[in-house]
């Protein structure tokens, strides 16, 4: 069933092994990516590029009671460490005891938009970003998107890859977890009004974070050869999600 339905998931109570949880995040910490409030009965699984930054300030906002405050919300969140929460508590939620949920994109802007957020800028994590690719020797020069492809199609079979373009299906632990509602970030204002509505939630706002700028033009236009690549990288991400 695609997101932005109730139903993705049907009623989970077996409980999570936490080998099954932690295979998705070698050398990662997972409270990290999964985040769970259990004053709320949530639990929120992070998936890069699909409104991250947006849901976790809501998450804050909804916790804390207030707006966060400006800066980095990756780095500055209030949210309940997993130590705070504890592991089995948070297996437990993630197993059925908590509404889940969680948001995806469209595979083809959402690699785009990794492209021109993460290998185009000249920032200081570039140098760092080209080696997670693999592309060596391109800190003083243009990175294409079709060379940004070739090594992201060298990546995606592994689960260790970066969440930026690791596949959507992957960083939302399929078939592991289960979610009361997947949403869209094409429909993000609607699906998390669906979301507060199911899970009782007390309404606050969710002002938009890190909105990449919408571009005339697109590294796919008239190059449908690539778009047939990124449908093949991401197959499974198209099937499972509706795109």
């Amino acid at each position: 069933m695609p997101p932005g339905t109730t139903g993705t998931t049907g009623t989970q109570m077996d409980g999570v092994p936490w080998r099954a949880v932690k295979r998705f995040f070698p050398g990662r910490h997972v409270g990290t990516f999964v985040l769970a409030l259990p004053d709320h009965d949530l639990v929120y699984v992070k998936n890069a590029k699909a409104g991250c930054s947006t849901i976790l300030a809501w998450l804050d906002h909804l916790h804390t009671g207030s707006p966060p405050p400006p800066g980095n919300i990756h780095q500055q969140h209030r949210l309940p460490r997993l130590r705070e929460v504890g592991r089995d508590r948070l297996l437990e939620m993630l197993g059925g005891s908590a509404y889940r949920f969680s948001f995806v994109r469209n595979p083809r802007t959402r690699l785009e938009s990794t492209y021109w957020n993460k290998v185009v800028p000249d920032h200081k994590e570039r140098p760092r970003v080209l080696g997670l690719l693999g592309i060596l020797g391109a800190e003083d020069r243009t990175v294409g998107f079709e060379e940004f492809l070739d090594a992201v199609e060298h990546q995606v079979s592994s689960v260790d890859c970066d969440p930026h373009w690791r596949p959507q299906h992957l960083n939302l632990l399929h078939p592991v977890v289960r979610f009361n509602r997947i949403g869209r970030l094409e429909s993000f204002a609607a699906d998390l009004d669906a979301i507060q509505q199911e899970a009782g939630l007390p309404r606050v706002p969710a002002p938009q974070r890190n909105v990449s700028r919408r571009a005339d033009t697109s590294v796919f236009d008239g190059r449908p050869d690539l778009v047939q690549r990124v449908e093949t990288i991401y197959a499974t991400d198209y099937e499972l999600y509706g795109y």
